[in-house]
């Protein structure tokens, strides 16, 4: 069956480290969230049927839960990028202007 492939594929632990996380398919982020939405789908009642299926099953509650904060702060990320950038040419604007301003002081002075 399916479940025994997967639970004997060597790699598999490999896989799940090196999942793409941040481009999950909107399709499959649906059909997880019917059944992490399921209260029987929890890992402690998993975990009573199989101390494996609770670690897959905690997996795909934390790959849930990842994809959904992803998708409200990569906006957020996106907008600090920009503003770091308007910062760091006002930034450059000033240091230019104080050299000038310190230039005049000591042609005063």
């Amino acid at each position: 069956t399916a479940k025994k492939v997967t639970l004997n594929d060597p790699k598999l632990i490999d896989k799940l480290k090196a999942y793409d996380k941040d481009n999950i398919p909107q399709k499959a982020l649906k059909a997880l969230e019917k059944y992490v939405k399921k209260p029987e789908y929890t890992p402690d009642s998993v975990g009573n049927q199989s101390k494996a299926a609770k670690s897959l099953c905690m997996w795909t509650h934390a790959m849930d839960t990842y994809s959904k904060v992803a998708t409200e702060v990569e906006p957020k990320r996106q907008k600090v990028a920009a503003l770091n950038k308007e910062l760091e040419a006002a930034n450059a604007a000033l240091k230019e202007k104080q050299d000038a301003l310190q230039k005049v002081i000591d042609q005063v002075a």
